[in-house]
């Protein structure tokens, strides 16, 4: 064993606090903690975030052909599942000199063996919301895809973009396939639109979809990181010291991250023991 020291801790202790016993001691029942968030609580995926090594080492910018983080700078192991509780989840849209800003936070409350932390990923399986984008399919690899930002579940409206002068073309669910994260659609999709460049290879398409998910947040902020009580006991011990649930402060995944690339499929980098 090395007999170097921490710059941190190697300093000598020159005094201690004496302890005080005669105060009143308050009572702690973390169990009733966890129980209530296991019992009032949603079921919920989360995922632990790390930060991609593919980053520059000057600039700090991830490199946008890197198929771990997809060009995030983040990427995503050990999915676990669990129960939290999600409050004061947010659609507040205000205006600024910038243009229209929309928080979308959430308050969630996880139990201590969870672990979460700065940008974690966590999604609501037993809720669902209603998310609108716009999609440009690309053909690759001889079909014809797209990915929202969003794992959709069920599509209630889409709607292909045919010309400035033609009306807006609905399409049937036989028109197009759900797979995950990705949209398949039927390639007589590209015999609708016109092609207005002889260059180019593919009609530019614009497909407007409206669809339910499950809310996925990731975590910016903690109210209160970390914070251990003693439980309630008897007698007076230094030693019954329990991690306590934590209030976190989640966004809106759309608000971090832009939807996958159609070229670029993320390598799965949790280790299974």
């Amino acid at each position: 064993m090395s007999d170097k020291k921490s710059i941190i801790t190697q300093h000598p202790i020159t005094a201690q606090t004496p302890p005080s016993f005669d105060l009143p001691k308050p009572h702690w029942d973390v169990n009733k903690f966890e129980s209530l968030i296991y019992n009032m609580g949603y079921d919920a995926y989360i995922e632990k975030a790390l930060r991609c090594p593919c980053c520059d080492k000057a600039t700090g910018q991830a490199l946008s052909t890197c198929h771990n983080c997809l060009g995030r700078g983040w990427f995503f192991v050990d999915k676990r599942q669990t129960r939290v509780v999600a409050q004061s989840m947010e659609n507040q849209r205000r205006n600024s000199q910038t243009g229209e800003i929309n928080r979308g936070n959430a308050r969630i409350t996880a139990r201590a063996s969870d672990k979460l932390g700065f940008m974690d990923r966590v999604m609501l399986l037993d809720l669902t919301a209603w998310y609108t984008e716009l999609l440009n399919p690309i053909e690759y690899e001889d079909e014809l895809i797209a990915y929202p930002v969003y794992e959709p579940l069920e599509i209630s409206n889409i709607y292909l973009y045919g010309g400035d002068n033609v009306k807006l073309i609905p399409l049937t669910p036989s028109q197009y396939e759900i797979s995950g994260n990705k949209i398949i659609f039927d390639k007589s999709l590209e015999e609708l639109v016109p092609v207005e460049d002889m260059n180019q290879k593919f009609p530019e398409m614009t497909i407007s979809i409206r669809y339910s998910y499950h809310p996925v947040y990731h975590i910016i902020d903690a109210n209160r990181e970390l914070t251990k009580v003693r439980e309630k006991g008897c007698s007076f011990s230094d030693d019954n010291l329990r991690q306590v649930p934590m209030l976190y402060v989640g966004r809106k995944a759309h608000y971090i991250f832009d939807a996958q690339k159609f070229n670029n499929n993320a390598f799965e980098n949790t280790v299974i023991e």
